[in-house]
């Protein structure tokens, strides 16, 4: 990897985005495995090598480590065989797409990791694929599930509107593929709140505890790629519990552990569920991100309307 700068983006957003970012992504992409196709989808995913001014090298769309492996090492003769050429400047800076602008990370704010993964059947089966979203919270919503003169003991809801975008945006089956976010309507229950467990000058420790049912109908989407179509209804039933210790002078939160089991049924167009209906047992784990640029990436539903879901 020390011949290659890695970069990773989402390019069901970059692939349309009005800005240098996009153009130079579709530049590239052009070139590659998918290079101007339209059916049965115009999705532009995959991975790519290529050169500063946007030529492209070798491209591929696969998960198999071993094909990436030999995608890289022909991308790598490719360059070590074109003449020797300056190092081509790069701008350091480019104006975003203007509808972007919402997508600004919450320095100040909360950010969690939440990953998904199937838990272990009734046989003892064990599948080993998982997925990882994050989850955004400004300064002021933050502080917002904290509120003050809190007493030890007594149960205190969450803003429901934060409750709704959990369950809305996040408690979404991805641990095989992509899978749509919940619809409002589908929001069957959603019940989440904190327990204060210690309180100081400094801290509070908090307990937190909830349940989660969302519901729909199937859309009756075919899979373009397979020609399989969703053919029951889905849904998803979680129990929830964490421990949170938040520093009420920093008005930070200092450790967010919580986790949600329960069951998943039903398929939808992309996350590869047709021979898996359920129910079936799946959980999802919630965790302070750290600062880092892989942590700093938005969420999946950043271009649902996210700090207005609910």
């Amino acid at each position: 990897m020390r011949e290659f700068v890695p970069v990773a983006d989402n390019c069901s957003y970059t692939q349309s985005q009005r800005d240098a970012k996009g153009e130079f992504f579709r530049l590239v992409a052009e070139q590659g495995h998918y290079g101007g196709r339209t059916k049965p989808t115009a999705t532009r995913q995959g991975l790519y090598t290529c050169t500063a001014a946007g030529e492209l090298l070798a491209s591929i769309n696969t998960r198999d480590g071993d094909r990436v492996a030999e995608m890289m090492r022909l991308a790598l003769e490719k360059w070590h065989q074109q003449p020797d050429r300056a190092i081509e400047e790069v701008p350091s800076s480019y104006h975003p797409d203007p509808r972007m602008s919402r997508w600004q990370y919450p320095v100040d704010g909360l950010v969690l990791n939440v990953y998904v993964r199937d838990l272990p059947r009734e046989d003892g089966e064990i599948d080993s694929r998982w997925n990882v979203d994050r989850v955004w919270f400004t300064r002021d919503e933050a502080s917002s599930l904290v509120p003050e003169n809190m007493v030890i003991g007594k149960s205190y809801p969450i803003p429901e509107h934060l409750a709704r975008r959990i369950a809305k945006l996040h408690f979404v089956d991805t641990a095989r593929g992509e899978s749509p976010r919940w619809r409002s309507e589908d929001l069957k229950q959603v019940e989440i709140a904190l327990t204060p467990q210690e309180i100081t000058a400094n801290r509070v420790t908090l307990r937190l505890e909830g349940t989660v049912r969302n519901e729909a109908s199937p859309s009756m989407s075919i899979n373009p790629f397979s020609h399989q179509k969703v053919d029951m209804p889905r849904g998803i039933e979680l129990q929830l519990i964490g421990d949170l210790t938040y520093n009420r002078r920093a008005k930070t939160f200092e450790k967010f552990d919580a986790i949600a089991v329960g069951n998943r049924w039903g398929a939808t167009t992309y996350n590869s569920r047709f021979d898996d209906l359920g129910p079936a047992p799946i959980g999802f784990a919630f965790e302070l991100a750290s600062d880092s640029a892989v942590d700093r990436t938005p969420p999946q539903a950043i271009r649902s309307r996210y700090f207005e879901a609910g």
